[in-house]
């Protein structure tokens, strides 16, 4: 079996631990050469990043300079820089035919997107977004029903992110070092909307199959005052009719039983998942004819054959479509609405999305 070559590029995410050990799962698929941070950063910059993000148990060799890793003969690049750089190392690896994996979100703006979309198709290499919903068993389950009809005509999609206080816990760590991660600098793509609202306007994109029309964004800081970044957020998305419901949040103490959703509202009931309950139900008896809160329809989900290293491998190799939520034209659909929420957030404003071409 061949093996892919995988550089981690940018160390600045938490996601470095996922990525080096998804991908080592799977060592005969890949072999991973090495990670390096992506410039322009400080020497101080660099040692937190390796400090908080690159484990030592995965022995994965740290190099000075990306360039210098690039060298390797690498097959697949993974982005793992803060959100604002996703554009210019996407770019910069597809310029040089590499296929590119970057974490959601896509980017930070719609303009950021199309320049990537464009080098992606001038590549011989491809771009791949890498969203870790795709790989949640009750979340396809729910798309399943919903493109069965289970709901009947689409009303209302939401999806609100789980209890969470943030990729760092109050008191976790010092808080001027804090102020030096790019999580808590709005510039740089930090905050609640990029870690958490961005998973709403996916799904909403996904499970209607409509590109929104425009979107109302609200943003809110409540405990990180030491930041500019907000702890919570909320897009409410008009697919031309039906409405999508996002929430974000990083300001959320305990939760306790309160489904995160992806929940789906329709002419003919209700389809509710959960990321944190393997069972998905469904009720479509009307609320005046019963007494029960019993769902109607209860279905089971059992752990994906799919991850992200084995789809990227399958298609890259095999020629395999790739899960829909990883695909670069359907990105620039959700990143549509993304971008038209960031907007409204800033404007106090209604925002109509910002139209593109697929080609």
């Amino acid at each position: 079996m061949k093996k892919l070559r995988v550089a981690i590029i940018g160390i600045a995410h938490i996601h470095v631990d996922y990525m080096l050990y998804f991908f080592g799962l799977h060592k005969d698929m890949y072999e991973i050469i090495g990670c390096a941070d992506y410039p322009p950063y400080t020497k101080e910059d660099f040692e937190l990043h390796k400090e908080l993000n690159v484990n030592p148990r995965w022995n994965c060799p740290v190099f000075d300079d990306y360039l210098e890793l690039l060298k390797k003969d690498i097959d697949i690049a993974v982005i793992c820089t803060d959100i604002k750089d996703h554009a210019r190392a996407a770019c910069e690896m597809l310029g040089m035919n590499i296929h590119t994996i970057i974490e959601k979100p896509m980017s930070l703006t719609m303009a950021d997107a199309k320049a990537m979309y464009a080098a992606a198709k001038k590549s011989k290499a491809e771009l791949i977004i890498n969203w870790p919903i795709a790989w949640f068993p009750t979340f396809n389950k729910v798309k399943e029903l919903a493109d069965a009809g289970k709901a009947g005509e689409i009303l209302r999609v939401q999806y609100r992110s789980p209890a969470t206080t943030g990729p760092y816990e109050p008191g976790s760590m010092d808080q001027e070092k804090m102020k030096k991660l790019w999580w808590y600098k709005r510039e740089l793509g930090g905050g609640a909307i990029c870690d958490y609202t961005c998973y709403g306007c996916v799904l909403a994109t996904w499970i209607t199959g409509k590109t929104a029309k425009s979107v109302n964004g609200v943003r809110t800081n409540t405990f990180l005052k030491f930041s500019d970044v907000e702890d919570y957020s909320m897009f409410v998305m008009d697919f031309d009719g039906c409405i999508g419901l996002a929430e974000g949040s990083w300001a959320t103490i305990s939760d306790g039983q309160i489904a995160t959703g992806p929940v789906v509202y329709g002419t003919k009931g209700v389809i509710v998942g959960d990321r944190r309950d393997p069972e998905v139900k469904v009720y479509t008896t009307p609320v005046w004819h019963t007494q029960t809160l019993d769902p109607d329809e209860v279905y089971k989900c059992c752990g994906m054959d799919d991850d992200l290293p084995k789809n990227v491998y399958e298609h890259l190799v095999n020629s395999k479509p790739l899960h829909e939520l990883l695909t670069l034209d359907f990105n620039m659909k959700a990143q549509a609405a993304f971008d038209a929420g960031i907007r409204s957030c800033d404007s106090g404003n209604t925002e109509k999305t910002e139209s593109f071409t697929l080609y």
